[in-house]
């Protein structure tokens, strides 16, 4: 789910009602890098965005945490010309300095949350201390171990935009064995030095510093996956299994792993016994983060089986898109989730087709519901009007998975099968999924077109987005070789039943 930076604080403030967790208290050398995009063939937001370049002017920071948690010392050293602005996430961030911000060489102007830094000297340094209290938890709750979470920035001023020729380390010095863990990628074997991602920080992040469980998986190819755990959770090395193989999932899927750097955040929640992973939320402020509220006590075979986890890493092959467009982005989510359980082997293919097809016709009845609107105007009247549970929520998740069921399915019967929505994807990852920037889902589609070299997205798009009805699915379906009878999938060996069997085959395999 993409939802709102308030919906995100009340399911924290219930997940970590057990345990303390939520106490916020607010709310050149350009030639080099161009010859490297040439060659290796990918953006220079990819490069850019977790990968260090050397030949680059690096702002260094450099930030003391007391043993108590409650105050942030920062020393930042422009590499020449400073940003025009620094930023954090909240308004009245300057009210928690104890230290005002002093520079060597210059001038800065406070603006609320933004101070203006275009003023300052070339290679100019700026020092000030905030208080960061309000982030610690309750030490009762976490059996004495100090610990400090934060859902968003409200002390580290960064730059409010980078260019390509310049980019910004964090380095942390933390008192005994506290540890830190951001959606940064790690420049040092010790986890404390981090090349902050080039994304908005204001699209949410996590930042967590104490005594936590925190562990690094570095692979082959050097991406790496941080899981972090809170709480009094139990079977751990198993909720690490489950996490470390959901991403692997993804990783066969589209053939390569997905990003350079993912942190997956574990919190212990047992209020809601219905569901192993009640709740889940990607963030992107910077990098890509995971949260899941996760109840350890249920059996982990419980965890394989539930959607939530792939769902959520599923999201991961899109980029942040606009608000009325949302239905891409969940769509893609919902199209995919079941699909890759049954790829890797946790639940049987017909199981899966058959959940999907139960989602599409929750979708429908959805629509019924709540009548005559087109679809972008339903994700616009579901934010004013609430009622996130509503047909309009069901409509919203599951027209976006038409159109990528669809999209998948024409794909395959034009190409003879030579290309999928999988391939497709993968391109869109190499070039685009790190451009730091908001996508229309016109603007979206048409990329996907030229990647494929086809008109199916967007002309779906124009079909789907303004369309009062539910995507008709049936063509797919018997594309596909599925039947539905009384209300059950069955696979059948129909011609196109290869498009089906293609579809549920890793592209890690297909390339091997």
């Amino acid at each position: 789910m993409n939802s709102g930076l308030g919906r995100v604080e009340e399911w924290l403030k219930i997940a970590f009602s057990r345990i303390g967790c939520f106490e916020s208290p607010h709310k050149s050398k350009t030639f080099s890098k161009l010859l490297l995009v040439s060659i290796l063939g990918v953006s220079p937001a990819f490069i850019n965005s977790f990968a260090y370049a050397e030949g680059v002017r690096t702002h260094h920071y450099q930030v003391k945490i007391n043993k108590q948690l409650s105050q942030a010392q920062v020393k930042l050293c422009f590499d020449g010309e400073a940003p025009e602005y620094l930023a954090v996430d909240y308004r009245k961030a300057t009210k928690s300095l104890l230290k005002f911000p002093e520079a060597s060489d210059g001038h800065i102007e406070f603006q609320g949350r933004y101070w203006k830094t275009s003023f300052l000297k070339d290679n100019a340094c700026i020092q000030y201390t905030s208080d960061i209290s309000g982030h610690i938890v309750d030490p009762r709750k976490t059996h004495n171990k100090k610990l400090s979470f934060q859902v968003d920035n409200t002390w580290l001023w960064l730059p409010e935009k980078l260019s390509l020729t310049e980019q910004a380390v964090v380095s942390f010095e933390l008192p005994g064995d506290y540890q830190v863990s951001t959606p940064w990628r790690p420049l040092d074997k010790q986890y404390r030095k981090f090349l902050v991602g080039r994304s908005p920080h204001d699209w949410g992040m996590t930042l967590i510093i104490g005594e936590f469980d925190n562990h690094f998986y570095k692979s082959k190819d050097d991406s790496i996956l941080n899981i972090v755990l809170l709480g009094e959770l139990k079977q751990k090395d198993n909720l690490i299994e489950w996490i470390r193989q959901t991403e692997r999932a993804l990783v066969d899927f589209l053939g390569k792993h997905p990003l350079p750097m993912i942190q997956v955040v574990l919190i212990e929640n047992r209020r809601f016994r219905k569901s192993p992973v009640p709740w889940g939320e990607v963030n992107r402020g910077g990098g890509i983060g995971i949260r899941f509220v996760v109840d350890s006590s249920q059996p982990i075979d419980n965890f394989y089986q539930d959607w939530t986890a792939t769902h959520e890493f599923s999201h991961l092959l899109a980029p942040k898109i606009d608000y009325r467009d949302s239905w891409l982005s969940e769509g893609l989510a919902s199209y995919l989730q079941y699909l890759l359980m049954a790829q890797a082997g946790n639940i049987p293919s017909e199981l899966a087709w058959q959940k999907l097809y139960e989602g599409l016709m929750r979708g429908a009845k959805g629509t019924k519901d709540v009548g005559p609107e087109i679809l972008r105007d339903v994700v616009e009247n579901r934010r004013k009007k609430g009622s996130w549970r509503s047909g309009r929520t069901m409509r919203i998740y599951w027209s976006g998975a038409a159109y990528f069921l669809l999209a998948d399915w024409q794909l395959r019967k034009t190409s003879k099968n030579k290309l999928g929505l999988a391939q497709v994807l993968a391109k869109f990852n190499q070039c685009c999924v790190l451009s730091g920037k908001e996508w229309g889902g016109k603007e979206l589609s048409e990329k996907l077109d030229e990647l494929s070299k086809t008109s199916i997205f967007s002309e779906l798009y124009q079909e789907i987005a303004y369309s009062e009805s539910f995507p008709n699915i049936q063509p797919a379906l018997d594309g596909l070789g599925i039947k539905v009878v009384a209300d059950k999938v069955v696979l059948t060996e129909h011609q196109g039943h290869q498009y089906r069997d293609s579809i549920l085959t890793p592209l890690v395999n297909i390339d091997n």
